[in-house]
């Protein structure tokens, strides 16, 4: 009997030395700034709450080569570059759920009028624990994100004309968040149309240039060719190829230039420059214009190479106040008779 008991004892104490072990290996801790997803064979199971352990043997922690790729692009301010943000560990399975920034590389957009705008933004954002199920889902969670901000910009940005987008930045950062927690609710339930990407959105931020303009700076080496550090191949040859056609671009429209080769959106901005402006105003950008028409005609002389002997009234200084200018430097300051 002694010997029965002693057995039982002893297995009693290997099956709660198992539960232990058990216990142990399947204990887990789910903080506010962090959490975990599990899934089994039928696929997303449930996101974790608080502390406890997973008794169902069927349920694991989505980890390694089986957990999605959560990346985003984030800005590295030791570097001034962007860089790919990764929101789960892969090896513990630990989502991060504090909020973000997410910084696109820049996009192009256009206003109502017809501006092709280029648009660094900036939106910040955390995983919502309670979607995590659409996380699952996602195959590029980052391409998603980005798209879904794109989007957003676009469709605000071309709501309004250039002289308004200028004055209400404020309004289009507004717009933009009710635009992605709009698309959010709209895509978190079943058979909506709709896909949410399981995500927080907080606050957006922008700035913009006009497309010569950032295209012209690219190609000058101004500003740096924008690009992700630790991004996938795909990824960086799609940014190279971007900044070839950009440098294309800039190449193609200086050789077009002509005189007085000035597209209807330049027209519209000299338009509102001269919007509501005291007439000393006006005459000053005239003479701004006339002093650029006039350097347009020689660049254009020059750059075919050869001797061309043009009068005065030809390039239309007959008269002008440039003319009388020299003429009264040449003379010494007296005026001609």
């Amino acid at each position: 009997m002694t010997t029965l008991v002693l057995i039982g004892l002893g297995l009693l104490a290997l099956v709660l030395l198992a539960i232990g072990a058990y216990a142990f290996r399947r204990y887990y801790v789910a903080r506010t700034d962090r959490t975990y997803m599990t899934h089994n064979e039928d696929g997303f199971k449930r996101a974790l709450h608080g502390r406890g352990v997973l008794w169902d043997y069927e349920e694991a922690i989505v980890k390694g080569p089986e957990a999605p790729k959560l990346e985003y692009v984030a800005f590295d301010p030791a570097t001034g570059q962007r860089r790919a943000g990764q929101l789960i560990d892969s090896r513990t399975g630990s989502i991060n759920l504090r909020p973000q920034y997410c910084v696109p590389l820049p996009f192009a957009a256009t206003t109502a009028d017809g501006h092709r705008l280029i648009v660094e933004a900036r939106v910040q954002f955390s995983i919502n624990r309670d979607l995590l199920k659409y996380v699952y889902q996602l195959d590029d969670f980052s391409l998603a994100l980005e798209t879904r901000i794109h989007s957003a910009f676009r469709a605000e940005i071309g709501r309004r004309q250039d002289e308004v987008l200028r004055g209400s930045l404020h309004d289009v950062e507004n717009a933009v968040i009710a635009h992605l927690r709009k698309a959010e609710a709209d895509g978190d339930e079943v058979g909506e149309a709709g896909l949410a990407l399981g995500v927080n959105f907080h606050t957006a931020s922008f700035t913009y240039a006009e497309a010569e303009d950032h295209f012209a700076a690219l190609a000058s080496g101004m500003i740096p060719a924008p690009t992700v550090a630790g991004a996938t191949a795909e990824t960086t040859h799609a940014a190279a190829a971007t900044t070839a056609q950009a440098h294309g671009a800039v190449r193609t429209v200086s050789r077009a230039q002509g005189v007085l080769s000035l597209r209807p959106q330049q027209l519209d901005q000299l338009a509102d420059a001269f919007k509501g402006r005291e007439p000393a105003s006006t005459a000053a950008l005239l003479a701004m214009l006339e002093m650029q028409t006039r350097q347009n005609i020689a660049e254009a002389l020059a750059s075919s190479g050869q001797l061309v002997v043009v009068t005065s009234q030809e390039l239309g200084l007959t008269g002008a106040s440039a003319q009388r200018d020299a003429v009264e430097r040449g003379a010494g300051g007296a005026r001609p008779v």
